[in-house]
This record gives structure tokens, C-alpha cells and sequence, in this order.
């Protein structure tokens, strides 16, 4: 940015090794819930008491697969929108990889999953604490 000197921009490494830190940490928590036995719940949701626009994805899959198409929409009404964004991002990444090119997300399929996931996130908080 314009306006940073040059010794107190982020540098590729510190971005990458904050990165790996928040990866580290993001398994730790969902190995820790797994290993009691349970579905772990969003780290947003965990930490700060509000749902991240994919709570209750899990448990919307899992309806779905037992034929309960209510209780599905109402665990998480975006699973198949953010299964099927999942699906055509990991193919095009995919694509981009066997080429040898830049992976990188078109901005029109970034503007995607933005736009499902503050979707999402307005759904969550219509259909109510019951459903997170």
C-alpha cells in the first residue's frame, strides 16, 4: 500500500506462516472434537456464540442422505449451492494445476462464494439459534 513504508509490509513469508498457524489450529480444533465422538461445531461459533455461514452443513448432509429434505434446508439452506461452488472450484483449480498455470479463482466464481456465504450467513440468522 501507498501509504506503508516498505519494513512494515507483510511479506509473502509472514502471510504464509500466519497461514499455516491458522491451518494448524483449525485442525487441532476439529481433531479434538472428533476424537470425542463428535461433529465439531464452527470455530466462529465456538469462540464467539454466532454461526458461520456453513454451520449445520454437516448435519444438512446428512439429512439429506437419510431423505429429510426439510430438516436438511433448515440445518443449513446453501448445502447444495456450496457443494456444487466446492465441486467447480476444486475442478477448475484442478484444470489450472495440470496445466502448470496460476491457481487461481475467477473473480466472477469469487464473487460466488462470496455472495453464498453472506446468503448463507442472513439465512442462519432468519431461521434461528434451534437451527445452528
Amino acid at each position: 500500500m501507498f501509504f506503508m513504508r516498505n519494513e512494515t509490509r507483510l511479506t509473502p513469508g509472514v502471510i504464509r506462516a500466519f497461514a499455516l498457524c491458522a491451518f494448524a489450529v483449525y485442525i487441532a480444533w476439529n481433531v479434538a472434537w472428533l476424537a470425542r465422538g463428535h461433529i465439531p461445531p464452527s470455530m466462529l461459533k465456538g469462540f464467539v456464540g454466532i454461526p458461520c455461514p456453513t454451520t449445520g452443513g454437516c448435519r444438512s448432509i446428512q439429512a439429506l442422505c437419510r431423505g429429510q429434505l426439510r430438516q436438511s434446508f433448515l440445518f443449513n439452506p446453501l448445502t447444495l449451492v456450496y457443494l456444487g461452488l466446492f465441486a467447480y472450484s476444486v475442478s477448475v483449480l484442478s484444470w489450472q494445476r495440470l496445466r502448470g498455470m496460476r491457481l487461481v479463482l475467477r473473480p466472477a466464481l469469487a464473487w460466488a462464494w462470496w455472495l453464498s456465504l453472506l446468503v448463507g450467513w442472513a439465512a442462519k440468522f432468519a431461521l434461528g439459534k434451534q437451527y445452528w
